[in-house]
């Protein structure tokens, strides 16, 4: 049985949302072992970027590995060990994914210039 096209478009008049995946923020720490004060360094960099714990997958990886994540974000921001290829404070695109980088939570909370430096790169990537 063939479909008229007419009465498809008259049942089908609503557009499709498309949901895009939330910015994926990648830990290298398990989120139990983050100490109060960077859980609210972390809370702050995501308000300054218009997003909260709440609007983002929160993902813990000893090494930041993109192919092992379930789903393709569209932005990543990961906060660890240095990645080769992947430079700290300047958003890239890696794999499709775009990315910026940061130390951990914890020597970023005690460097005040890096903390200025990854606010200008996420400035260029999420405003």
């Amino acid at each position: 049985m063939e479909v008229n096209p007419i009465l498809l478009d008259a049942i089908f008049t609503d557009e499709l949302l498309v949901i895009s995946p939330a910015t994926t923020v990648i830990i290298d720490q398990p989120w139990e072992t983050i100490t109060a004060a960077e859980k609210i360094l972390l809370e702050k960099i995501l308000v300054a970027i218009k997003q909260s714990l709440n609007s983002v997958t929160l993902i813990y990886q000893s090494s930041l590995d993109l192919a092992r994540l379930a789903e393709k974000p569209r932005q990543v921001i990961y906060f660890g060990k240095s990645i080769k290829g992947i430079p700290i404070y300047e958003g890239v695109e890696a794999n499709g994914v775009a990315v910026v980088a940061s130390e951990n939570l914890c020597d970023l909370s005690k460097n005040e210039e890096a903390r200025k430096k990854l606010w200008q790169a996420l400035k260029k990537q999420f405003l």
